[in-house]
């Protein structure tokens, strides 16, 4: 495995470390998985944002705790995370896009239409790709393993 920047040299796998790794990463993926549930129910914005950040928290938990899991699984699950929070955030740069356009047009600037169905379509084509991959996420044999892993 290539040195990752985030990679803590120091830090040395310990029976306790992996217990509070397990702690921490068991409460992260719950986290995520309810938020992940939130979001389906409605696929309103504030859901999306609670993914986006319960995202985050995974990915940068684990991070901290690379040291104590065996890499293959581990960077194939982190990957995955690190995908979803890139297609999470393609999707929230183009809602907050369009909330300063709105923004605009509340005050009287002229905004294209085209410009305006262009950024809508490529936000639902970005939306659908993140719902495809955050459904094939939950139901990955790579999740599941983890967790049988941190349970």
């Amino acid at each position: 495995m290539s040195k990752k920047k985030w990679k803590i040299e120091k830090l040395r796998y310990s029976k306790h470390l992996l217990k509070i790794a397990n702690i921490i990463l068991l409460n992260r993926f719950d986290n995520l998985l309810y938020y992940v549930d939130e979001y389906f129910k409605t696929k309103d914005i504030e859901p999306l944002h609670d993914v986006r950040i319960a995202l985050r928290r995974v990915r940068y938990n684990m991070e901290l705790f690379l040291v104590c899991y065996e890499k293959k699984l581990f960077m194939r699950l982190y990957n995955k995370i690190e995908k979803l929070q890139d297609l999470s955030g393609s999707v929230r740069d183009l809602d907050v896009f369009l909330e300063n356009i709105n923004s605009l047009k509340n005050e009287n600037v002229e905004v294209s239409d085209e410009l305006e169905h262009k950024i809508k379509e490529k936000r639902n084509i970005l939306q659908e790709e993140f719902e495809i991959e955050l459904k094939r996420f939950v139901k990955s044999r790579t999740l599941k393993s983890f967790y049988k892993i941190i349970s």
